[in-house]
């Protein structure tokens, strides 16, 4: 008893050093990125900003509450690496970087990141299954629209699976406190990177990263943009082995860098254009006066039925569904069906209607309006429809915006029955 009473003790006391550490490499890392990339250089950057969005009131202050529960579960757990290296023995961390070979210390930094990239994917991955997400993963994908701080803002849970992935590799590899000091620098750096919401990573010629096996802010972002996607911390790896990179990654990531091809079609082909465009005119009023005309007509009613069906949103925060309103012909509404936190949505809002009063005019439905479950405040928005699986909802308030990009519930096979625990309760409720 007397051992394990001294031996906590000198956990005691080196704690508040490691605790010391670990906060103020979160605050250089995560503060320091913020201040250059999305402070200092936000305008030489403004054409790589991936998403122009507004972040809700208080995102930056609970990142950085939840990133400090963060950096104590990591100083507890290296306060355990230290104890079990000095008095147990099992731990192989040594202090000389050069005691077993400078190729040993370049070999172990590599492994350790390689590695780590392998047991993010997967972990990741687990804890993005519906049964686990909300207790796990959630208060990470609350920041829809991500920042540096972002990068430790996790559950306890999901704070403790990162931190063992160190503690159990000194048990397994000799490794020298430099390696890994270089290898949690470099974790919070590409972490704090990832987050930061601007396209830092550099392009090739035709618009593609030039090192693709890098995953770029673009290749994070799109997974906080749309969850289901881009498992991978470092590398594209993990996620192309196993189809889990977003089909439109590179076409995002070249979009968020400005490649030069995207418009230099439409600048050197305008007389070509104005000959297509008086063609289509021609057409239009060939077509206005044949039999042509009825499927036209009736291809107008067959948006409302290309979007109807069960919506997840961004995060897998709400499950709506959508179709014709009952009370107006070819007018799109939506009923909340399922959350993830009930509690999170106001009292009675569970089978009501979110949606409402959207008519399709011209490639978009507009003119409707959008209801915050969780406060009850209503904007006026627009859809626009991207393939049968991508919607972009657009809320405004005043001049105030934002967006969100929903897919179709049936599209995500990561999540198959994502609303299937809330029918019963709630319809036979109803009933």
């Amino acid at each position: 008893m007397t051992t394990l009473t001294s031996y906590l003790v000198e956990i005691l006391n080196v704690y508040p050093t490691i605790f010391a550490g670990d906060l103020l490499r979160y605050v250089l890392g995560a503060g320091g990125v913020f201040l250059l990339v999305n402070t200092l250089l936000s305008g030489v950057l403004r054409g790589r900003r991936i998403r122009e969005r507004t972040l809700p009131d208080g995102q930056i202050r609970r990142e950085l509450l939840t990133s400090f529960r963060t950096v104590l579960v990591f100083s507890l757990v290296g306060g355990l690496a230290i104890w079990t290296s000095a008095k147990i023995g099992l731990s192989q961390t040594y202090a000389d970087p050069a005691g077993l070979g400078w190729l040993w210390f370049a070999v172990s930094v590599v492994i350790l990141i390689v590695l780590h990239d392998a047991y993010f994917y997967w972990t990741h991955r687990i804890i993005h299954h519906p049964r686990l997400f909300r207790r796990f993963h959630r208060t990470h994908h609350r920041s829809n629209n991500p920042t540096p701080f972002t990068s430790y803002a996790f559950d306890t849970e999901e704070a403790v699976i990162n931190a063992v992935y160190l503690l159990a590799m000194s048990l397994v590899l000799p490794l020298s406190y430099l390696a890994i000091f270089i290898f949690v620098v470099h974790m919070m750096l590409r972490n704090a990177i990832g987050h930061c919401g601007y396209e830092v990573f550099p392009r090739n010629a035709d618009g593609r990263p030039y090192f693709d096996w890098l995953a770029t802010v673009t290749h994070h972002d799109l997974h906080h943009a749309e969850a289901g996607w881009n498992y991978g911390l470092y590398f594209t790896f993990w996620d192309r082995l196993m189809g889990t990179e977003h089909p439109r990654y590179h076409e995002r990531f070249a979009a968020a860098v400005g490649h030069p091809n995207e418009h230099r079609a439409t600048r050197t082909h305008e007389p070509l254009a104005m000959v297509l465009a008086s063609s289509a005119v021609l057409a239009g009023l060939a077509i206005a006066i044949s039999p042509i005309a009825h499927a036209e007509a009736a291809q107008a009613q067959a948006p409302i039925e290309r979007i109807s069906g069960e919506w997840a949103s961004q995060g897998y925060g709400v499950v709506v569904r959508l179709g014709q309103c009952a009370s107006s012909l070819n007018t799109l509404c939506g009923d909340l069906v399922w959350a993830w936190d009930p509690s999170e949505i106001k009292p009675d809002t569970l089978n009501t209607e979110m949606l409402s009063g959207f008519r399709f005019e011209q490639d978009a439905w507009r003119g409707g309006h959008l209801k915050n479950p969780e406060d009850g405040n209503i904007y006026r928005g627009s859809i626009v429809q991207r393939g049968d699986d991508l919607i972009d909802l657009k809320g405004c308030f005043a001049i105030f915006c934002q967006s969100q990009t929903w897919r179709r519930l049936q599209s995500l096979p990561h999540i198959a029955g994502l609303s299937e625990p809330s029918e019963p309760s709630e319809e036979g409720s109803s009933e």
